[in-house]
């Protein structure tokens, strides 16, 4: 459960940083029973967690931007080498439809985004494609396609506040980030938190 931790500690520590010492504390109160819950359990932990952190942080953009600065990233899972692979080909061309191709080329790690006016729009892959596609209602699909082990039991039940879903976000925004080297606004399109059939970024350029 060392990845739940190290997620709890950098969501407290991004609290703290707009809120003061403390909060962050405050709105992770109970984690430390995190390990021992069961998925139901650690869902309606998160959304208690989201009306504690509406409580100490009232403005919904600095919440949105915490969200999405909790993400996983990808040098951390993956190194910097694939993306900088990738930041190379745009370096040379310019040309983000030739980055679209090659991370079409890696699918263990990428999906193929596409551009929608001044946007990058990523459509995220389910995280059981196998379960996704042999489920029979939606609550089974969407279970089968969030990849959040503190909110997967909440798309059956009810939904987390609406800025959860920024932290599937911040992980393409640091993908963006890395090739483009500039800072860009990442908006969630939808989700299936929140009813829909898959879930959409745009990183808006």
């Amino acid at each position: 459960m060392a990845w739940i931790e190290d997620k709890i500690a950098k969501w407290a520590r991004l609290i703290n940083e707009h809120a003061g010492p403390g909060a962050g504390e405050r709105v992770m109160e109970g984690h430390q029973n995190l390990e021992g819950m069961t998925p139901e359990e650690r869902a309606a932990w998160s959304r208690k967690a989201m009306l504690r952190l509406e409580e100490v942080i009232p403005d919904l953009v600095t919440r949105k931007s915490i969200m999405a600065g909790r993400s996983c990233v990808f040098t951390e899972e993956f190194g910097e080498e694939p993306l900088l692979k990738l930041r190379e080909i745009y370096r040379k061309t310019g040309d983000l439809e030739a980055v679209f191709d090659a991370m079409a080329g890696d699918r263990a790690k990428h999906t193929r985004p596409f551009i929608n006016g001044n946007a990058i729009i990523e459509v995220k892959a389910p995280r059981d494609g196998t379960a996704f596609a042999a489920a029979k209602t939606p609550a089974e699909r969407r279970m089968a396609y969030c990849f959040c082990p503190l909110a997967q039991a909440g798309v059956a039940t009810s939904p987390m506040a609406e800025p959860y879903c920024c932290c599937g976000g911040g992980w393409y925004k640091g993908i963006w980030e890395f090739i483009l080297e500039k800072p860009l606004q990442m908006e969630v399109i939808r989700s299936v938190m929140h009813g829909a059939d898959d879930c959409a970024f745009a990183m808006n350029m």
